[in-house]
């Protein structure tokens, strides 16, 4: 199952995918896999905005000062709302003690690892989907998670029925032109109701930082928590990823639509 979801997020989705070239070849341009971004202020080009806006809704800002977020806000006026998420960071050397450390326990009796292979149409692909968008993740496209379109990891969990109940995601969203080119993102993160409680966010979230590090190459990670997501925000510092304060992820979309999620 390559798209997944509504029909406007398989449509955005498969926009997505389709602008990869576009999006690697273009100073400024993030592959967010579910809408356009941008993670440089200086190089926003405001008519390309003022038309995503109009034809997807959703626009991405990643890793912007604060300041750029308030002037983001102000350009885009009263019919658009931004909401904004704090990053969180850390470098290989802490990240890869922190998650030693948590995976120095196997994973919780009954529960297996989904072997992934790199086609987006394999029936596991769809599991994972479905487990996100269950868990209130809006997902990627299969071939965003099978590593198609970006380098990228995805790691997921199954029940003893071969249910995904846990899933997690890195990827490498910043291209060439980027100062975060070394930067992996990790997200997707998602347990279903009946096994919260043991541990499986920090556990599968665990595994998707080192896969980042040890599977990606990446110098870095990042990762995006709601300021008032206080579970969240756990699970990621115990990965030893930490606040900074400085810079802020932003999605603007139009004032009457509910809160993307990412």
């Amino acid at each position: 199952m390559t798209y997944y979801g509504t029909e406007k997020q398989q449509r955005l989705q498969r926009q997505s995918d389709e602008a990869q070239s576009k999006i690697a070849a273009t100073p400024g341009l993030v592959q967010a896999g579910r809408f356009f971004s941008v993670d440089n202020f200086d190089l926003i080009d405001w008519a390309f905005v003022d038309e995503r806006l109009a034809q997807d809704g959703v626009f991405g800002f990643r890793m912007m000062s604060a300041i750029h977020i308030e002037d983001i806000r102000l350009k885009l006026g009263p019919s658009y709302r931004v909401d904004v998420w704090s990053v969180c960071r850390a470098d290989r050397t802490a990240a890869t003690r922190a998650c030693t450390a948590i995976l120095k326990d196997d994973i919780p009796g009954g529960l297996t690892r989904v072997n992934l292979t790199t086609d987006p149409g394999d029936d596991a692909v769809g599991a994972i989907q479905t487990c996100m968008a269950e868990n209130g993740i809006a997902p990627f496209s299969g071939a965003m998670l099978t590593g198609n379109i970006v380098p990228a990891v995805t790691i997921a969990l199954a029940d003893t029925q071969g249910h995904v109940v846990a899933t997690a995601h890195a990827n490498m969203p910043f291209n060439t032109h980027s100062k975060h080119s070394g930067t992996a993102w990790v997200g997707l993160i998602a347990v279903a109701a009946q096994q919260r409680g043991k541990g499986l966010g920090r556990l599968i979230n665990a595994l998707a930082v080192r896969a980042a590090f040890e599977t990606l190459g990446a110098d870095e990670v990042v990762e995006f928590v709601h300021a008032d997501n206080i579970i969240s925000r756990r699970m990621i510092e115990a990965c030893s990823l930490r606040l900074d304060p400085s810079i802020l992820c932003g999605l603007a979309t139009p004032i009457v639509d509910a809160r993307f999620t990412t």
